[in-house]
């Protein structure tokens, strides 16, 4: 499947089907990719929890307003940024000269240590870039997917045991879907979205203007 078409086929779901399971070779092979995801100075913020037990999926649900999927899909992944990672920055170098890494060490370290509003600002990016690497590659492996942010953050953290120095970015549940999506509720057309030069500008390809 090309990348336009898991673009275009991909849609939230709301049903999936309670009785599909998600195997430990189906996880990996959904997640391998998701750790090729681009991160700033290749900090890798994300982490994952996979919840595929009923009982935690049932306390997911609680936490997330009682919406349905979070029991019913077939595993509920709390994606996480870490907001210290600069801390450790050097673990995930793995393949650069020591004396470089040293010295991005030492910028990052520089760049991050006394900016909580930027360590959170980056795991954030950092998790949805994931997130949206995840549900690419779901959907190319013929799975769904529903993004979520209607959650409680504290009662999922404690849930899923997520440490302190970490952020729930959004939950994703993935599984196969019980019935067919909504019809999309619109888009904004790329002229509406796409400003040529600032932000007042005119529209990509919009000849009204």
């Amino acid at each position: 499947m090309r990348v336009l078409d898991a673009i275009e086929k991909r849609r939230a779901i709301a049903r999936f089907d309670p009785a599909f399971q998600l195997s430990d070779a189906a996880m990996t092979q959904l997640m391998e990719p998701v750790c090729m995801t681009p991160s700033s100075f290749n900090l890798q913020h994300w982490r994952f929890v996979a919840v595929r037990e009923l009982e935690t999926k049932k306390l997911l649900r609680e936490a997330s307003f009682n919406q349905r999927q979070v029991e019913e899909c077939s595993a509920v992944i709390v994606v996480t940024g870490g907001t210290q990672v600069h801390e450790y920055a050097k673990q995930g170098w793995k393949n650069i000269d020591p004396a470089v890494a040293e010295r991005l060490d030492n910028l990052v370290r520089d760049l991050y240590a006394d900016d909580p509003q930027l360590q959170r600002d980056e795991a954030i990016r950092s998790g949805s870039l994931a997130a949206m690497t995840m549900m690419l590659v779901a959907t190319e492996m013929g799975l769904d997917t529903s993004p979520m942010i209607g959650f409680d953050p504290q009662k999922v953290a404690h849930i899923a045991q997520v440490p302190e120095d970490h952020i729930i970015v959004m939950l994703v549940c993935v599984g196969k879907a019980l019935a067919d999506p909504r019809p999309s509720m619109g888009r904004f057309e790329v002229a509406e979205v796409v400003r040529l030069e600032t932000f007042n500008g005119p529209g990509l390809n919009d000849s009204n203007e």
